[in-house]
């Protein structure tokens, strides 16, 4: 398992996590740890989607590049962060704790970084 992987493995396995995935800009999986049932492709379209959207809405009103994105659903949360070209999707089941979510995500998003730098 190379290390990108690996920090997603310990992502999924953290309290409350679900799974993790990173996906492309234009929303290809490059790498996976998420559950049965869950289409890595549909994680990846979305995240990317939203994280677009997202980001020129903001650019547009003024505000900046938008850098983390948090959803909360009835039956779960998912955290975007912006990588370099790509975004780290982290999701959550209903009970956790937006704030504790949001830090392993982005925790997880800077070890994945560290670890494209090695690459």
């Amino acid at each position: 398992m190379n290390k990108i992987q690996d920090i997603l493995e310990a992502l999924r396995r953290a309290p409350d996590a679900r799974g993790a995935a990173v996906v492309t800009s234009d929303g290809l999986i490059a790498a996976a740890a998420l559950p049965a049932g869950v289409e890595a492709d549909v994680v990846a379209g979305l995240a990317s989607y939203l994280m677009l959207t997202t980001g020129r809405s903001l650019q547009e009103g003024g505000y900046g590049p938008c850098g983390r994105l948090v959803l909360n659903a009835t039956h779960g949360k998912a955290v975007v962060v912006r990588l370099e070209d790509s975004y780290l999707v982290a999701l959550f089941d209903q009970f956790a704790d937006v704030g504790a979510a949001g830090l392993r995500a982005e925790q997880a998003a800077t070890q994945v970084r560290d670890a494209a730098r090695l690459v």
